[in-house]
């Protein structure tokens, strides 16, 4: 009985083992650096969504993000320097 069921099985598994396997093409992968491009351009015309709140606007120069920056790294020094705080 147990060879009858092995024969069976192994009768199932070579008939699916031929049958005709359709071969498709891969779809074509997205260029990650066109991608990244796409979002840059759209960055830089303000295409993109507004700032979320707290977050600073577009139209903040690199001088003056630096200087914001700077003073707010000087505060955390100040107060890590203060006496019990």
């Amino acid at each position: 009985m147990a060879g009858l069921v092995g024969i069976a099985a192994l009768g199932r598994l070579l008939s699916r083992r031929s049958a005709p396997v359709a071969v498709t093409e891969p779809a074509p992968a997205a260029d990650p650096a066109e991608e990244l491009r796409r979002r840059l351009a759209a960055q830089r015309t303000g295409d993109d969504d507004p700032p979320a709140e707290g977050s600073e606007p577009y139209g903040e120069t690199l001088e003056e993000r630096r200087a914001r920056i700077h003073e707010q790294a000087q505060r955390a020094i100040d107060a890590m320097r203060e006496p019990g705080a």
